[in-house]
């Protein structure tokens, strides 16, 4: 579940999500039906910041996850730690999606499918998003996280040292006054990068890292080349300030750190 939310709170919030892909699938799914409670929005786009994603598959099974829109168009989506979406977001002056995606699946190894977005916006806070790759589609459902999203950030609120909240996991990421990022994982690499804020009244950031010197990773069958060179990804803060997390990936791993501060 997200960070610092109470368990009710949030699991009211999968539900809303969950009886929203219920209304989806009825109306049509990904193309664009949308909820009734929301019919009728003048919205075309949907707002920057955090978003509980509910995806619903052929077999009737649903995930829960985070998704993340950055107010330059960059988009995340994760269902779990071995899944993870990044690409970008298009809007139409009509309120359609699409959008081009790439999504990391860790088997291991790593594996890459480019894919397509289509989808509707409902509202400015809610869309139906369906993702493509050739026969296979899924269809989730977008619905945004006011308080996380619209908490105001900044350097100075991310300034400090961030431990891998996961206790077998010793990576610790230090952000500086001016955003630039340092930091070490258990294996050996060393991150060296830069966070970008596109709009400090929506709490999604951008973040660009170099990673060197890393060692192969036996879990995830990823050699030290995989695991070495540029990464891009996005992230929030929690609203206590407490805890970061972003999703970043190159062009063969996906990480996703997720750092209490010390």
């Amino acid at each position: 579940m997200l960070p610092n939310v109470k368990k009710a709170k949030a699991t009211i919030g999968i539900l809303a999500v969950f009886s929203a892909l219920t209304l989806s699938a009825c109306s049509g799914g990904g193309g664009g039906g949308g909820s009734s409670a929301s019919s009728g929005s003048s919205a075309t786009e949907l707002k920057p910041g955090v978003y509980d994603i509910g995806r619903l598959f052929s077999n009737g099974s649903t995930k829960e996850g985070l998704s993340l829109i950055s107010p330059t168009g960059k988009f995340v989506a994760n269902l779990d730690s071995k899944s993870f979406t990044f690409g970008n977001i298009v809007f139409s002056a009509s309120g359609t999606i699409s959008g081009a995606v790439v999504e990391y699946i860790l088997g291991p190894p790593w594996e890459l499918t480019n894919g397509t977005l289509s989808g509707q916006v409902v509202s400015s806070e809610e869309a139906n998003l369906g993702a493509q790759n050739g026969n296979l589609s899924t269809n989730s459902v977008l619905l945004r996280k006011p308080e996380f999203s619209d908490s105001s950030t900044s350097f100075e609120k991310m300034d400090a040292t961030y431990f891998m909240s996961d206790p077998s996991d010793t990576a610790a990421i230090t952000i500086a006054p001016d955003g630039s990022l340092e930091g070490t994982d258990q294996l050996d690499c060393t991150f060296s990068g830069q966070i970008v804020i596109p709009d400090k009244n929506i709490n999604v950031f951008e973040v660009t890292y170099t990673a060197s010197l890393c060692a192969e990773d036996p879990d995830e069958q990823a050699l030290p080349d995989d695991r070495n060179g540029e990464f891009s990804g996005l992230g929030f803060l929690s609203p206590s300030g407490d805890e970061i997390i972003f999703y970043s990936r190159n062009d063969f791993v996906a990480w996703m750190f997720k750092g209490t501060r010390q």
